[in-house]
């Protein structure tokens, strides 16, 4: 009895501990993002500066959701005569997994689905061509945190949109590399 007694004790307080953790949070990142085109057997991978607004929200100790929006920034690859770019921007949902090795330090996975429209545009002595294309692929990604106090952390993070263009023996994959702030509440 005394086992059974100091067992639901214990479960008591792990709940109240949980309940005075913020379950809801948004966070806004800037970092890297790269993509890499593969036609015809040629490869070209391209870097600029991509941006990150994402809110999640926590429905059990170790388990999460999170909706975000994320711009890839700008690619563009030229020569004398010709020029193209690609501009993505995705919107993703995602189940989190979060892990705090301590008070302060956590680690943090993601995996979902991010629906990616990618304006591509080319020109040629005059002519130019533009166009959208809207694709729908899975995302993971990995990140760290580290907590200044129970509301703000900082975060670092990989995100993976997978292929986010298809089309004419053509792909176009994207990941970004972020650094932010996390506000709990």
């Amino acid at each position: 009895m005394k086992r059974f007694a100091m067992t639901i004790a214990a479960a008591v307080s792990c709940n109240l501990a949980l309940a005075a953790e913020p379950a809801a949070y948004i966070s806004t990142s800037v970092g890297s993002a790269e993509q890499k085109l593969a036609l015809d057997g040629i490869g070209v991978s391209k870097s600029d500066t991509a941006f990150q607004i994402a809110g999640g929200y926590r429905i059990a100790p170790h388990t999460g959701l999170e909706i975000g929006y994320t711009n890839m920034g700008k690619a563009e690859i030229s020569s004398d005569a010709v020029r193209a770019s690609s501009s993505p921007q995705s919107v993703h949902l995602a189940v989190t997994g979060m892990w705090n090795g301590s008070p302060a330090f956590g680690v943090t996975g993601k995996l979902g689905a991010a629906h990616t429209r990618t304006r591509v545009a080319a020109s040629e002595a005059g002519y130019s061509v533009s166009e959208s294309e809207t694709r729908t692929s899975l995302t993971f990604g990995i990140g760290a945190s580290y907590k200044f106090d129970t509301d703000i952390a900082a975060i670092l993070e990989y995100q993976n949109f997978g292929k986010i263009v298809k089309a004419d023996g053509a792909d176009l994959k994207g990941h970004v590399v972020l650094v932010g702030i996390r506000y709990s509440y």
